[in-house]
């Protein structure tokens, strides 16, 4: 059964201009600057606010779900919950669809927000931590079991049990190697990790009364690099290793500069990599929600976060040291967790895939995909009519319409950019579509697919054609992802069974092959075309690439 329609909600960062704040404000946020001007004595409109949030909601009754009101009719109202914050105070509105109901519900007080915030905070400390916890909250978890690691800030214990009063069996140097076998265990505050440490097995404690003691292993900068083409690629090793306790997927800003990871669970968070730093250590946005999707805003140093939730967050990267980050927008999008994100190539469009889509489109929202235009804050379109939830999306380079792949054997494309978001077409394979990728070079007409089958599981398409022009077979089968070489020239292709392969798209041919010491679920190129990045299921980010000289 659908749960009743719940929201849009958006929050909007004071650092973007009135101009943006307006155009991503619904009209009935007046009716509220005028009650708080009245109230006040002068007049406040959206450029007096500091800050300010909306959400949209179905409401019981005429009280608008204000606990300080009374209702005179039990039935429901649409309607807005406005907090507008003035001069350092927040204040709690609640009016109808028609602006007829305007309701005050007094001053939010930012102590008990504070209190909340921060029991959130112990709650979500390290959701690896299990109800046989003790005496926390505990620090985020940066390790995981199959990870090396090293001890930081000194001398490191190793224990025989996880508690600091057990027995000492070893004690470990700072950047010795670690490999984690087993844990967590949390206990009295302390994260503990059982380790193997110069052939001696026993327990290490990674945190615990605000100090890090074991940390991943800071990879150095790859080196200054080749572009890489069809003669190149045969050179091709590997340039850097980073590992973390994150997920195996990964995502480019437009410059290649930055490298963003979600994070997995224990750690909620996005790592974000510096490629211009002289060692690959991770700035960790910490989040309290789990991530599902993420993606780089292209032509922007900004990236989007989709929850388990249901929920969307566009960050904005800070230049400095460190790095630091600031919201610029939250979307409450769907019912739980975000199944896909993409971006137009300009970087004005989101769509965004879940389980049901919040909306006031006139559609069956179940399993729908929400197509947002950013500058306005504002829904676009939604593409309903999927027999399952969205794995996979891409929008077309030069059309801007929206390629959508469900866990079946068909791809559907949908037209964005008209008055009634049509499907304009579909593809039936018989076998599951894994992944699509556009080719993004001058043409932008090209589309590759991968197949859940053992046989010319990679189909090239011309847009729109209903026969592919080319099929290759991958040396394995459980293909996980591709994408596109900058120039188009090459296509690489990952796959589960720990291997990926990179082809050429012109003569149809394998150029190179190569395998990994774990499951292959996320492969790409870099912007600038000099790395191939590859995530796996070891908690590693492998990157590949020729030193500038070499071949």
């Amino acid at each position: 059964m659908r749960t009743a329609r719940k929201t849009i909600c958006i929050i909007i960062a004071a650092a973007l201009s009135a101009l943006a704040l307006g155009q991503g404000a619904p009209s009935q946020i007046e009716a509220a600057l005028l009650d708080l001007s009245a109230r006040l004595g002068y007049g406040v409109d959206i450029n007096n606010l500091s800050n300010w949030r909306w959400e949209q909601t179905n409401f019981p009754n005429d009280a608008l779900g204000c606990p300080t009101a009374s209702s005179g009719s039990a039935a429901a109202v649409l309607g807005y919950k406005f907090q507008l914050t003035h001069r350092a105070i927040t204040h709690d509105y609640r009016v109808s669809n028609d602006s007829a109901l305007v309701v005050y519900c007094g001053v939010i007080d930012p102590a008990a927000e504070a209190e909340t915030a921060s029991a959130l905070a112990a709650q979500y400390s390290n959701r690896l931590c299990g109800e046989a916890a003790t005496a926390g909250p505990y620090m985020r978890s940066r390790i995981n079991v199959g990870m090396e690691a090293v001890a930081v800030g000194g001398n490191l214990n190793l224990r025989g049990q996880p508690s600091n009063d057990a027995q000492v069996l070893l004690q470990i140097p700072a950047a010795w190697p670690l490999l984690i076998t087993g844990g967590p265990e949390c206990v009295e505050g302390y994260v503990w990790w059982l380790a193997l440490a110069n052939g001696q097995t026993g327990y290490i404690a990674e945190s615990g009364d605000g100090g890090i003691f074991v940390a991943p292993k800071s990879a150095l900068k790859a080196p200054n690099r080749e572009v890489l083409n069809k003669n190149l690629i045969l050179y091709m090793s590997e340039l850097g290793r980073i590992s973390g306790n994150f997920q195996a997927a990964h995502d480019w800003s437009s410059n290649s500069r930055f490298l963003i990871v979600p994070g997995a669970r224990g750690s909620d968070g996005v790592w974000v990599y510096d490629l211009h730093q002289p060692t690959l250590t991770p700035q960790i946005l910490e989040l309290d929600e789990g991530i599902s999707a993420l993606a780089f805003r292209p032509r922007n140093e900004q990236f989007v976060v989709g929850s388990d939730t249901g929920a969307l967050q566009l960050w904005q990267i800070l230049d400095g040291e460190p790095l630091t980050f600031s919201e610029r927008l939250r979307l409450n999008a769907h019912a739980g967790s975000i199944s896909a994100l993409a971006f137009s190539a300009d970087g004005e469009r989101l769509a965004s895939a879940g389980r049901e889509a919040y909306t006031d489109f006139d559609v069956e929202r179940d399993f729908a995909a929400i197509v947002w235009d950013l500058p306005t804050v504002a829904q676009h379109a939604v593409h309903s009519g999927n027999s399952g939830l969205i794995q996979a999306m891409v929008f077309s380079p030069v059309h801007s319409d929206v390629l959508t792949m469900v866990d079946d054997d068909w791809l559907r494309n949908w037209v964005t950019f008209s008055e009634d978001n049509r499907l304009i077409f579909d593809l039936q394979f018989g076998e599951p579509v894994t992944f699509l990728a556009f080719d993004y070079s001058d043409d932008g007409e090209r589309l590759a697919l991968a197949l859940d089958r053992p046989f010319d599981n990679v189909l090239l398409y011309r847009y729109q054609q209903p026969e592919p022009e080319a099929s290759f077979q991958t040396p394995t089968f459980k293909l996980t992802s591709l994408d596109f070489s900058p120039d188009g020239s090459m296509l690489v292709a990952g796959a589960a069974e720990g291997v990926f392969s990179i082809w050429d798209t012109v003569a149809h041919e394998l150029l190179v092959s190569r395998a990994t010491d774990g499951a292959v679920y996320d492969v790409s190129f870099s912007p600038d075309g000099t790395l191939v990045a590859v995530s796996t299921d070891r908690h590693s980010l492998i990157l590949y690439g020729v030193p500038l000289g070499s071949g």
